[in-house]
């Protein structure tokens, strides 16, 4: 599932919680989701911060 997918499922869960209260069915659908994204969105973060380079400006820029 496509990450703009499981955004939709949550905030129409979100907003569905804040018109009447869920079934135990939908909760349980909700937090599937939410489990979803956060995993998929500390995916990312972990992508993005393993492809950070440290630059230390006192090393040489060539190695012999």
């Amino acid at each position: 599932m496509d990450m703009k997918d499981i955004i939709k499922k949550v905030n129409y869960y979100a907003g569905e919680s804040k018109k009447r209260e869920l079934t135990e069915e939908e909760k349980i659908d909700r937090q599937k989701y939410r489990n979803m994204y956060l995993e998929r969105f500390k995916a990312q973060v972990k992508g993005h911060l393993d492809s950070i380079k440290i630059v230390d400006e006192n090393e040489p820029k060539y190695k012999n």
